[in-house]
């Protein structure tokens, strides 16, 4: 019944041409549906998020199904996008799910990675340049030190509605007219107590008034929860949890923002 329900909310969004923005599982993919595109971004669709190889350096268990899985999506995805070639954005696993045609916009590195694991139809993006995902416009910005030279940031657009995601820390230098909804994360980490590779809440609200955002939407949520060898260099500290129902829209998996 779940199921038949989100079809025919699915077609009525497509019909009247809404924009919805969909968590995609307990950490921080996303979704993204518009017309007929369904654009997933650094899906998780494995039991176990890991280093390669060398699993114990770098690990997370997922505690729940995603939403492509809960509602039989993955054949209907249309568009990826991959933010980074770090583990816990490109799993391998995950996106072996996929046909190896599928259109895919990502780094230089991830693209080599990509490349050597049978995929074809990918897109290296740089900054200041636009590319058409369907009816979606996706723009590329530089990220925020230390990522500027190993991800980026975007903004994805229709008609009427912009949407900002961030996987890690926001250039300064970045100022928008009007967003509808910013995607960053809240939860602070550092590593050794000196480089800041996350944002903590106070910072991401910040930077949510200076980017004229309407909603705030938190990803990389609850890092306490990846384990191994690596996370003994880090320093975290969490509110996403302290803030939860207060604060975030798309607060669980499946959760949705209609703009």
């Amino acid at each position: 019944m779940i199921i038949i329900i989100t079809m025919v909310i699915r077609i009525i969004y497509e019909i009247i041409d809404i924009m919805q923005i969909i968590r995609g599982d307990s950490y921080q993919s996303w979704v993204y549906s518009n017309e007929s595109d369904l654009i997933v971004v650094d899906p998780w669709l494995t039991r176990k998020q890991a280093f390669p190889v060398l699993q114990w350096l770098l690990y997370r268990d997922s505690e729940e199904l995603s939403y492509l899985e809960q509602h039989d999506q993955i054949p209907n995805v249309t568009h990826l996008i991959i933010t980074a070639h770090f583990s816990d954005h490109l799993d391998i696993e995950s996106l072996r799910k996929f046909n190896s045609d599928i259109p895919i916009f990502t780094t230089k590195e991830s693209s080599k990675l990509l490349i050597k694991n049978g995929f074809t139809n990918i897109v290296v993006v740089k900054p200041k340049h636009k590319y058409s995902l369907g009816s979606l416009e996706l723009e590329v910005y530089e990220a925020g030190s230390p990522y500027n030279t190993t991800t980026f940031a975007y903004t994805l657009r229709d008609l009427t509605s912009v949407i900002f995601h961030e996987p890690h820390i926001v250039d300064s230098n970045l100022t928008f007219k009007n967003l509808n909804a910013c995607i960053l994360t809240v939860d602070q980490v550092k590593v050794l107590g000196l480089i800041q590779v996350s944002m903590g809440a106070n910072q991401a609200k910040k930077i949510q008034k200076n980017l004229n955002s309407e909603y705030l939407l938190a990803t990389g949520i609850d890092p306490n929860k990846t384990k191994g060898v690596i996370t003994w260099l880090l320093s975290i500290k969490e509110n996403y949890k302290t803030l939860k129902g207060t604060l975030w829209a798309c607060q669980e998996t499946g959760d949705s923002l209609i703009l």
